[in-house]
């Protein structure tokens, strides 16, 4: 199936074809995704569930004592919750840019707290990458365009007024990223030529049997990073295979500020 996605996502993008919807980054979970607050409390080991509609799709979200998890359903674009923080120890908050803030001190915080704030701060990395590398949150012309690449590939001119170069989508893209890691795929899907920003636009092929994402676990600690497990799920209906879990890094950035930004991470999909 990755083969076929991946084939899907050359011809979509040699095709052009154009996918710029003009939307907020940074502040809602990843498209994919609905979630839903959750309480954990330490004497439950009861899982609970509770199901929420979003556009006309159902998540699911799951509560344990030990573990934050948001469970994905079909594409929505579904407001984030105003309350991230699922223990309610008002800890941690997104701040307007979709980071998290992370008020307490993280060195006398419990695991269950510090991998709540990663698991917010995971959910806004997913949708911020999606809609920068997968869409494009930028309203552009279609009849305004430059040919660029080895393959000529059309960028549309962004018509944001405060979105004149590639800076400027930069700057928005970092505000929930650490440059710490740069982006391998944000200089080859934005430039910007004679005071003016353009947008590849290409949509792309994704693994629609893509389920879910839980931070599990710590796996290290330094004074301005944390490193978490992240497992992702897949419910296995293509072809049969059944479901099947891959385990990835994903790292909190901690700025000096308490803002936490996301460093190692691997879109899910």
């Amino acid at each position: 199936m990755k083969k076929i996605f991946a084939v899907m996502a050359a011809a979509a993008l040699m095709a052009g074809a154009v996918s710029c919807d003009k939307q907020k980054t940074g502040k809602v979970p990843h498209p994919k995704q609905k979630t839903t607050n959750e309480e954990t409390t330490a004497q439950s080991d009861t899982d609970e569930q509770t199901t929420t509609s979003a556009d006309k799709k159902s998540s699911t979200t799951t509560k344990t004592s030990s573990t934050v998890t948001t469970t994905t359903a079909a594409v929505t674009t579904s407001a984030a919750t105003t309350q991230p923080d699922p223990l309610g120890s008002g800890s941690f908050e997104y701040n307007t840019d979709g980071a998290v803030v992370f008020k307490a001190d993280k060195n006398s915080a419990d695991d269950r707290t510090l991998i709540a704030a990663a698991q917010a701060l995971f959910e806004s990395a997913c949708h911020t990458d999606w809609s920068f590398t997968v869409g494009c949150p930028y309203s552009v012309d279609q009849n305004s365009y430059i040919e660029a690449g080895s393959f000529s590939w059309r960028y549309y001119r962004i018509t944001d007024s405060n979105i004149s170069s590639y800076a400027d989508i930069s700057n928005a893209y970092y505000k929930v990223f650490s440059s710490r890691y740069p982006s391998k795929e944000l200089p080859n899907l934005y430039c910007e030529k004679d005071g003016s920003a353009y947008a590849l636009c290409g949509n792309r092929g994704a693994n629609i049997y893509y389920s879910t994402s839980k931070i599990t676990g710590i796996k290290s600690k330094s004074s301005d990073e944390i490193v978490f497990t992240v497992e992702n799920y897949y419910d296995g209906s293509d072809y049969g295979e059944g479901a099947h879990t891959e385990t990835d890094e994903f790292s909190a950035v901690i700025g000096s500020d308490g803002v936490w930004k996301a460093g190692k991470f691997k879109l899910p999909y």
